[in-house]
């Protein structure tokens, strides 16, 4: 069950800016890490979605539920492989069945025993279109049982590749309690957990900190650090001056110069996995874009050298909707549709599709500096094919729930992605049949997707039809994706022994200890 060895690659916008204001660039890791009791993370914001792992699917919602949940199965170190974990063994018993023996002795974090009906009810919980999980439509589920006590079958629809890897998000197939989830409020589910995972919730402040504590009948050995505590910090250059302080042991930060500067200086730094992708979603449905011949005029007008070598400086690669680092990704053609910056076929498509006088909206998260700078130089490029782009600054939250509502309220949408649980969410996020966010309508492409999950497949055809899949999106000029950049760094204090992974969400923080 192994997924084949391929090199990870990124995703992500760098910084165009530098907050390099950070004072006491030139002073090294003096104070290490020499405590296993207690280590504090800060991190730019809280998780905007809450702490319910069916809807943990922003970056900073994951980083905190994949220490409070876990699945039937968990990804290995590499971020590839898929072993067990809720679920001692399981076995594909015909295509579209599979049978998991549950793990013996496993608790909640409020003593419960881990029961097959939980599992049943947490997996029912996802595919509910009442509970709206972005995961909903990642999944072929036809029906879960559970035929003793300590096993459980799934029943697919159809084949389905991606399902162990579906299992092994926290997010995706994290298992809750059932009595404890029916037995709290909807808003309650956001700031209270009750999982099985390492760590144990303690305390929540809104908008402070983010109290937690090992959880000493974890089923994989308590973890040796016993206290983590997430203090919000929004401001990069800040939570880079409470590192170098000793006020905190451990960030992510996004610029460059940040990243050479505290490498210089001592500082621990988590490898560079390239495994996302700095995204142009687009309105087809309705406005200028819904004419192919706008969206293609438009990708011709994105300069995507430029922007690799200013947005992400200069570590990017060209992109399509799923990205050359993801274990399923390739590299992109140099003949993509649509990729080559070309001004005056821009010119002649917008003529073409009679497009005068061309006007966009681009929304975007009003927090993060790098992202305003990246959007004003698309700005600046489309100018110069004659389309005018007026950049709304959107708070993070509203965004969010902008697009999982399928209200996008723009002609753009600018994000930026991680590694996602299988890179059929890459897609299924825009482009589902019937999805909330989806403004296409496209049977070829919904087939296409289809086809690329189905359980027969092998890892190189799977390769395959996820390169064609980029292909035809690009022809069609369904989204733009102009690069794949690294998106965040790992960083810590030395004395810490810590291994970061391609999720960049900290599944293995349990496994931290002090040298």
């Amino acid at each position: 069950m192994k997924l084949k060895n391929r090199a990870v690659a990124l995703v992500g916008v760098l910084a165009l800016l530098s907050l390099g204001a950070c004072g006491s660039g030139s002073k090294t890791a003096s104070d290490e890490y020499d405590s296993g009791d207690t280590l504090v993370i800060a991190d730019e914001t809280q998780p905007l979605s809450g702490l319910d792992p069916i809807m943990a699917q922003a970056h900073d919602a994951k980083r905190v539920v994949s220490q409070l949940y876990e699945g039937l199965l968990r990804l290995g170190e590499d971020g590839r492989t898929v072993e067990p974990a809720l679920a001692s063994d399981w076995e594909m018993k015909s295509p579209t069945v599979y049978e998991f023996q549950l793990r013996e002795g496993v608790t909640f974090h409020d003593g419960s025993e881990l029961t097959a009906a939980d599992v049943v009810f947490s997996l029912e919980r996802v595919i509910d279109p009442d509970q709206n999980s972005p995961y909903r439509s990642l999944y072929r589920i036809k029906s879960v049982t559970a035929p003793a006590e300590d096993r459980v079958v799934i029943e697919l629809s159809r084949p389905q590749a991606s399902l162990p890897r579906l299992l092994a998000q926290p997010w995706s197939g994290g298992i809750v309690n059932q009595k404890w989830v029916e037995s709290v409020s909807e808003d309650e589910i956001k700031t209270q957990a009750n999982g099985t995972g390492p760590y144990r919730l303690d305390q929540f402040k809104e908008g402070s900190t983010i109290s937690t504590s090992a959880f000493e009948d974890y089923w994989d050995g308590a973890p040796e650090i016993k206290t983590v505590e997430y203090r919000v910090m929004p401001d990069e250059s800040t939570r880079v001056q409470a590192l170098r302080s000793g006020a905190i042991h451990m960030t992510q930060i996004r610029l460059t110069k940040n990243k050479q500067e505290l490498e210089k200086s001592g500082y621990e730094m988590g490898e560079s996995y390239f495994v996302g992708s700095y995204w142009l979603a687009l309105n087809m449905k309705e406005g200028p874009l819904s004419d192919e011949r706008v969206r293609r005029a438009v990708s011709l007008g994105v300069d995507r050298n430029q922007l690799i070598e200013i947005g992400s400086q200069g570590s990017g690669v060209p992109s399509g909707a799923v990205p050359p680092g993801d274990p399923f990704g390739s590299d992109t053609p140099d003949d993509m549709p649509y990729y080559e910056h070309d001004v005056e076929e821009a010119k002649r498509l917008l003529a073409e599709a009679g497009a005068k006088n061309v006007k966009l909206t681009l929304a975007i998260r009003s927090d993060s500096p790098e992202k305003i700078a990246t959007a004003q130089l698309v700005k600046e490029q489309l100018a110069e094919i004659g389309v005018k782009v007026e950049i709304r600054q959107v708070e993070w939250s509203r965004l969010v729930s902008s697009i999982l509502s399928g209200d996008w309220n723009a002609d753009m949408v600018q994000l930026t992605a991680a590694l996602n649980a299988d890179p059929s969410q890459y897609l299924d996020l825009w482009f589902a049949e019937g999805g909330a966010a989806t403004k296409v309508d496209d049977e070829a492409l919904w087939q296409m997707m289809d086809e690329a999950v189905e359980g027969d497949l092998s890892d190189e055809e799977r390769t395959d039809a996820y390169a064609a899949i980029n292909h035809y999106i690009a022809e069609q000029a369904y989204i733009l994706v102009p690069y794949a950049s690294v998106q965040v760094w790992e960083t810590w204090t030395p004395g810490l022994d810590f291994k970061a992974e391609p999720s960049n969400t900290r599944l293995l923080l349990h496994k931290a200890t002090a040298k």
